[in-house]
């Protein structure tokens, strides 16, 4: 049963810093997407960027560690902070599957930062689908910096690359060889590489991604650096967070941050897209109770006329639309 919440009362409180109002409009376009139209058109006038910075690797690098971490050192810089992380959903609730970030305990009460834990609900590319339009409620609401944590599964880490302008792609000693990370892809995505966990060594990794990036050309001109980092000590992370700095830097002297701006709103816009049409085709094409009948016949009458079963009801679909 869906909490009926507000709107304007909401955007009021909103724009008075009411975090309580934040974590509601969020619960809104994550769980009612269809209404963030309702929420985006009072923020029209508000001309505010964030940073984008996305935290990505495979699962137990230390993402939320070095995350909390990294987050320490920019809020000690007077920095505002939304973060934003992506777990595993729940087969059972639908819900995160690890819920509120205990490593992250030591900043998440901060004044000048605001987290939210997302359920991937089965979303591809290691991110969820509220992800884009929880980064615009942090920018309206003013934050410097937002953090995307991507749900760490490895080879589809990829929709994080359309959504921040900073990827930081983490490793760590015993990730495997450097076929192995190539195989991940991760070594494609990323602006910076960082080795965690550095008291267990990582040199060896240091010096594979340097060569895979000594034989890459980069039409950016930008040379992604290694970094080594202990999140547990705090060891590493200032050269880490200078590393981002600086290709901030770069992206904003080379007017490549504009391009990542256009890439992440057209990545936005075709998602848009697609959810419009697949929910045309679940309301008129198809719905759920006919794919239950479909699936009855299936396992009673046998499984392969589910293929010509459908291309009729395209077929029939497909001559409806051609009529109107």
């Amino acid at each position: 049963m869906k909490t009926e919440y507000d709107i304007n009362a909401l955007i009021t409180k909103f724009k008075n810093r009411d975090k309580i109002a934040l974590a509601k409009l969020i619960t809104i376009v994550e769980n009612d997407p269809d209404r963030a139209h309702e929420i985006f058109k009072h923020f029209e006038d508000i001309k505010h960027d964030s940073y984008i910075i996305g935290i990505t690797g495979s699962p137990g690098v230390g993402k939320s560690t070095l995350t909390g971490v990294m987050c320490k050192k920019l809020l000690d810089g007077g920095k505002t902070i939304g973060i934003i992380c992506v777990d595993p959903t729940s087969p059972f609730s639908g819900g995160a599957f690890l819920g509120d970030r205990v490593r992250m305990t030591n900043i998440s009460l901060h004044p000048n930062v605001f987290m939210r834990s997302l359920a991937s609900r089965g979303y591809k590319g290691g991110i969820s689908r509220a992800v884009f339009d929880i980064s615009l409620l942090y920018e309206a609401y003013g934050m410097d910096v937002i953090i995307i944590e991507t749900v760490g599964v490895g080879q589809s880490e990829f929709d994080i690359y359309n959504l921040a302008y900073t990827v930081v792609v983490i490793l760590v000693p015993g990730y495997g060889d450097a076929i192995q990370m190539q195989k991940a892809g991760l070594i494609e995505i990323g602006d910076i590489y960082d080795i965690n966990k550095k008291d267990l060594g990582g040199e060896d990794i240091a010096v594979q991604v340097e060569m895979m990036l000594d034989d890459t050309i980069f039409q950016s001109g930008w040379r992604p650096p290694v970094s080594m980092t202990d999140a547990i000590s705090g060891e590493g992370v200032d050269d880490l967070i200078q590393n981002i700095w600086d290709h901030k830097e770069h992206i904003e002297l080379s007017e490549l941050l504009d391009e990542k701006k256009k890439k992440r709103f057209s990545y936005k816009i075709k998602e848009l897209i697609y959810s419009k049409i697949e929910k045309l085709i679940s309301e008129n094409f198809i719905n759920e109770e006919e794919i239950n009948e479909i699936v009855k016949h299936a396992v009673e009458d046998g499984k392969f006329k589910i293929y010509q079963t459908i291309h009729n009801k395209f077929e029939d679909v497909n001559f409806e639309i051609k009529k109107k």
